[in-house]
C-alpha cells in the first residue's frame, strides 16, 4: 500500500474500535481505549517516523500536522466522555455559520455574546434530542425561580430527567380524517399516533 493508504488504515482501525465502545460507560470506554487504542497510536507514530515524504507534497503536510499535534490528537484518551473526532462539534457550529451568512455581522460585542449563548443552548438541546422550543419555554418559565439556586439550575440542564420528561419528542397539532377534530399531543413520531390515520397536510410542529 502507498503511505496515504497505510495512514488511512490506522485511522479506520481507531474508528472501528470506537464503534465497539459506543455503548459503554465513560469509565469503561476510557479503560478499553487505553487497552486497545494506545498501541495503535504508538504503532502509527513509529511508522510515521520512518516516512520521508516529498517536499511540499500533501503527504508531507499531513505528516507534519500529525507530528505537531501528537499530544492533542490523543487528548480524548484521557476522558471516556470525549469523542475521538470533533465532527459532531463542527456540525453543531455549522448552524451558526449558516446564520452568519444571513446577518453578516453583529453590531456590538454584547450582541455577539448573546448570539453565542443562544446558539450554544439551542445546539445543546438538539444534541440531547429535545424539542428546542419546548426546552427554551421550560427554561424561561423556571429560571426566575432558580437563578439563585444551583440545585435548581442543575434541574434545567438538557440532560437532566426533569427536562427530558418535559421536552423530549415533538409537540404536534394533528387533524384526524375520521373525526376532523384537532388534537394536541406529544409524540416522538406520527406513525400510529393515537391509533388514527393522520392528515399530514394539517400537521403543525410547535
Amino acid at each position: 500500500m502507498i503511505p496515504a493508504e497505510v495512514g488511512l488504515a490506522y485511522c479506520n482501525k481507531l474508528f472501528f474500535l470506537e464503534k465497539q465502545f459506543r455503548d459503554l460507560t465513560p469509565e469503561e470506554r476510557k479503560d478499553r481505549r487505553l487497552e486497545t487504542e494506545v498501541p495503535v497510536w504508538e504503532s502509527f507514530y513509529a511508522w510515521l517516523e520512518q516516512l520521508n515524504p516529498v517536499k511540499r507534497s500533501k503527504l508531507e503536510k499531513a505528516v507534519i500536522y500529525a507530528k505537531n499535534h501528537k499530544k492533542t490528537l490523543r487528548n480524548y484518551l484521557q476522558d471516556g466522555r470525549c469523542e475521538i473526532s470533533n465532527n459532531t462539534a463542527k456540525r453543531r457550529a455549522k448552524s451558526y455559520a449558516i446564520g452568519r451568512k444571513a446577518f453578516l455581522f453583529h453590531t456590538s460585542t454584547a450582541g455577539a455574546e448573546a448570539s453565542a449563548v443562544m446558539y450554544s443552548i439551542v445546539e445543546t438541546a438538539k444534541a440531547n434530542s429535545l424539542n428546542v422550543f419546548q426546552y427554551l419555554y421550560t427554561v424561561l418559565l423556571y429560571m426566575p425561580d432558580y437563578k439563585n439556586e444551583p440545585a435548581g439550575i442543575e434541574k434545567l440542564l438538557p440532560w437532566g430527567d426533569f427536562i427530558k420528561e418535559r421536552c423530549s419528542g415533538l409537540m404536534l397539532k394533528i387533524k384526524h380524517r375520521n373525526t376532523m377534530n384537532h388534537c394536541l399531543f406529544k409524540a416522538k413520531d406520527t406513525k400510529g399516533a393515537v391509533g388514527n390515520t393522520v392528515d399530514y397536510s394539517s400537521l403543525t410542529i410547535y
